[in-house]
């Protein structure tokens, strides 16, 4: 969507009323939330972004296990965010705590952290 410049906080809630009614997620919930910008919003900008979806998530009740922010697809010189968030069951916890080493990510192992 490509709409006029709005702050942080709407611009967090437009996009967690999108995604959350979804799937739908719950209270108690555990997610990973990953955000990217598209190419020239500023890192700075993203992370003040996940401050807001992070304070959306929190009044939900659902809990975010992780956050990747930084500029993971992006196009040339676009403005704009994007945010995705995973449901995790036990699994899919396990299995994104593995170490991962590949073009678009570098993680070192979590797994035994939590």
């Amino acid at each position: 969507e490509v709409t006029n410049l709005e702050s942080a906080t709407q611009i967090a809630e437009r996009m967690c009323n999108v995604i959350l009614p979804d799937l739908p997620f719950a209270t108690n919930d555990e997610v990973v939330v990953l955000i990217s910008g598209l190419g020239s919003t500023p890192v700075m900008e993203l992370y003040i972004l996940f401050n807001e979806v992070e304070k959306i998530m929190e009044s939900k009740g659902i809990k975010v296990y992780r956050a990747l922010v930084g500029n993971y697809f992006t196009s040339l010189e676009m403005a704009g965010a994007t945010l995705s968030v995973m449901k995790l069951d036990d699994e899919l916890k396990a299995c994104f705590d593995y170490e991962a080493d590949s073009v678009g990510l570098r993680q070192f192992s979590f797994a035994g952290s939590k």
